[in-house]
């Protein structure tokens, strides 16, 4: 795997798990992701018309469908992700949020996108996806609504993330779109689903404001330099690659969640931190096949 191409994808996991932290200690709802939301487009916008500039090309009809579509998916996924860390813990909810998405978004790079991992990519894979079910801890899960909530959410969240993954993966490959053009329209559309909704209630949107506006400010910088991280890193290394080893934003999450929300990390988690580790390792070293 491109070495700058792992750099990307390492130091937008970091940015990910950050503002998730960030996300779950406030509680956020609608109004807090129009809010960040707005902010992200205000950073991202003038980047984008900057890269349009740079390397003017016309939008077609399928452009803006991918757009458009991924818009919707991100604004579901931004809603499906809050209402889970409400609903439950942390440490439940993002790595089986994250962990389920590579699950997904793998069978998709190779059947929509014709990616074909090589054997170390492959074991990579595994060792990734075993380390991420280790360190969702599904294996501890007892019956209780709190924790079928969290399930639920969360496995919820991992589909709509292999959804726009892919989606976002054929639209910078195969449609060859620049990818800060493509985040910063898609996030201008999403603004323009949320924002008619948040704005019926504006005393609780500007409520909303004043009491969260440093997490609103540092969500609307973190998510979107996250993820243009990794679609830059798309134009260097395979789906199939970037996908799962994106994940590392667990590693992250779960390391922040133990120090600051004072969740313990059980041996079994351990573990999962290590295979992912270990997957990591062999992506970086692995080549498609």
């Amino acid at each position: 795997m491109d070495p700058l191409a792992l750099a990307l994808v390492i130091a937008g996991a970091l940015c990910h798990a950050s503002w998730n932290l960030i996300s779950k200690k406030v509680g956020g709802g609608l109004y807090f992701v129009a809010l960040y939301g707005l902010v992200s487009s205000l950073l991202c916008l003038p980047l984008a018309l900057q890269a349009w500039y740079a390397h003017p090309a016309p939008l077609g009809l399928t452009a803006w469908a991918a757009i458009g579509a991924s818009a919707l998916i991100h604004a579901v996924y931004s809603l499906i992700l809050q209402r889970g860390y409400r609903a439950a813990d942390f440490s439940l909810v993002y790595p089986l949020a994250r962990g389920s998405g590579p699950l997904f978004s793998v069978v998709g790079a190779v059947l929509l996108l014709g990616e074909a991992p090589g054997a170390t990519g492959l074991a990579g894979i595994a060792a990734i996806l075993l380390g991420i079910l280790l360190l969702s801890g599904l294996a501890e899960v007892r019956r209780s609504p709190r924790l079928r909530a969290g399930i639920f959410w969360g496995g919820l969240t991992g589909l709509s993330i292999a959804a726009y993954t892919v989606l976002d993966g054929w639209a910078i490959k195969v449609l060859g779109l620049a990818p800060l053009l493509y985040y910063g329209l898609s996030l201008l559309v999403r603004n323009l689903l949320l924002l008619p909704q948040a704005l019926r209630r504006r005393d609780l949107l500007l409520a909303e404001w004043r009491g969260k506006w440093r997490a609103i400010v540092a969500v609307g910088i973190l998510s979107p330099l996250a993820y243009s991280l990794v679609l830059i890193a798309l134009t260097r290394a395979p789906l199939s690659y970037v996908a799962p080893l994106r994940e590392l934003s667990m590693l992250g999450g779960v390391l922040l969640g133990s120090r600051l929300l004072q969740e313990k990390i059980s041996p079994l988690r351990g573990l999962g931190i290590a295979g992912m580790l270990l997957g990591a390792g062999l992506l970086a070293l692995a080549k498609p096949g």
